[in-house]
């Protein structure tokens, strides 16, 4: 059935126009059509659900650059000290832990919450990636079912990593293999100092065949970076341009922070993605982001922090202010959006023209093109969206979800907490 906003303001993400317009969002043609562009025929609207949007408004929906939904239980983990722990601890005591502990039923309830937070978040469509080395075959598919459940479009990788041996790691391949023989994805490696040069071998010929690319850990942390000199004699960023990984329009190279001018000049000249992870980065303890030589394929990801991408726009602006290049807030929301041009480059499918939210606007300021980037940057709330509509359908409706049970969803989820080892 199609969908019909009355009365509503529509703001181009592109070029920040704004028209006074109903709007008509068609769920087979993945199209929205502008009353004010086309008048509707009577035939069109006959029998559509129309939603009152008078004095709100609509724009594309949000896309997260990189979700790991199989840690949106780390708070049940999460200890906040005067003195917090080192990045390796933090990994390894949290984000390490649950992984180790993730069966079907945690992975499912886990990534039901992420889906379902992103939803209520205003986000339609999630690049996400598995890495727990306990449950593997079939893991991809129960992430998907999740998401499908709330409405939320993916992109899966499953992370190879050797911490547990290249016989966990070749297991990981094949189910990253096997789930997309039938569904758009990426390969992926947890990082490069947790894969041997087989490895790195192994799925850079898998890429090859494919013509698909990777999502990797580059550079994360120093870690990264001096146990890859110390294994493998050259930096991790190198060890991945030198493996032909960086030459896809689809590849991820995940956070980026230990950088020399080298290796920003050897990202720069590729055509790889970049992906910040503002709140991942601070909570682990890691430098802020520093985007300095690294052109303009950056995305920006919520990580396992269950934050939304408007607030990730937020805390990626305020974070640059402690670097030596400092982006403006008109810079982050091109980041923000940027996600929408990754998909859209390499024609994965979930993120048309109809999915959009619907917002009211809470502040005295009557907004327009000048104004509206800041307030995004400065005012605007979650709570703030009415509606969320993922592929045509009203997926959130005044912040309840519409396809979902949320008490029976936070019933499994209560359920599945309590099994989380400290």
């Amino acid at each position: 059935m199609s969908l019909l906003l009355k009365n509503g303001t529509y703001i181009d993400i592109k070029n920040l126009k704004f028209y006074s317009t109903d709007i008509l969002v068609d769920e087979k043609t993945e199209r929205i059509q502008l009353s004010i562009n086309n008048p509707f025929t009577q035939e069109q609207i006959e029998n559509v659900q129309i939603e009152d949007c008078t004095g709100k408004y609509i724009m594309h929906s949000f896309a997260d650059g990189f979700l790991r939904p199989g840690l949106s239980f780390s708070f049940v983990n999460k200890n906040y000290e005067i003195s917090q722990p080192t990045y390796f601890k933090y990994v390894s005591n949290i984000l390490w832990n649950i992984d180790s502990q993730l069966d079907k039923d945690l992975l499912y309830a886990s990534s039901l919450y992420a889906a379902m937070m992103s939803a209520k978040n205003g986000t339609t469509f999630a690049i996400c990636r598995n890495e727990t080395s306990k449950y593997i075959e079939g893991s991809l598919s129960t992430i998907e079912e999740a998401f499908k459940q709330v409405g939320v479009s993916t992109l899966l990788s499953f992370s190879a990593s050797e911490a547990n041996g290249y016989a966990t790691a070749e297991k990981i391949i094949a189910e990253n293999q096997n789930y997309l023989t039938n569904h758009q994805g990426l390969m992926g490696i947890a990082a490069s100092y947790l894969a041997s040069d087989d490895l790195f071998e192994t799925i850079s010929n898998i890429c090859k065949e494919n013509n698909k690319g990777i999502i990797i850990n580059t550079a994360e942390d120093n870690i990264d970076q001096t146990n890859t000199m110390r294994d493998h004699h050259k930096s991790a960023i190198t060890r991945i341009f030198d493996s032909g990984l960086m030459d896809y329009n689809s590849t991820i190279l995940l956070n980026a922070n230990y950088l020399n001018d080298e290796e920003r000049c050897f990202i720069k000249n590729k055509p790889a993605w970049i992906v910040q992870n503002p709140y991942g980065n601070l909570e682990r303890g890691i430098i802020p982001f520093n985007s300095i030589w690294l052109g303009n394929k950056i995305m920006i990801g919520s990580d396992f922090t269950q934050q939304s991408i408007s607030q990730c726009m937020r805390m990626a602006y305020m974070l640059s202010l402690n670097t030596d290049n400092k982006i403006s807030d008109i810079e982050a929301f091109n980041r923000m959006n940027a996600v929408h041009n990754y998909i859209n480059d390499n024609n994965f499918i979930g993120d048309k023209e109809n999915n959009l939210i619907v917002f009211s606007n809470n502040t005295p300021i009557e907004l327009n093109s000048e104004n509206f980037i800041k307030h995004i940057a400065y005012n605007f709330n979650d709570r703030d969206i009415n509606l969320v509509i993922s592929d045509g359908k009203i997926i959130v409706k005044d912040n309840k979800t519409t396809l979902i049970d949320e008490k029976e969803v936070m019933k499994i989820c209560s359920e599945q907490c309590k099994r989380i080892k400290s």
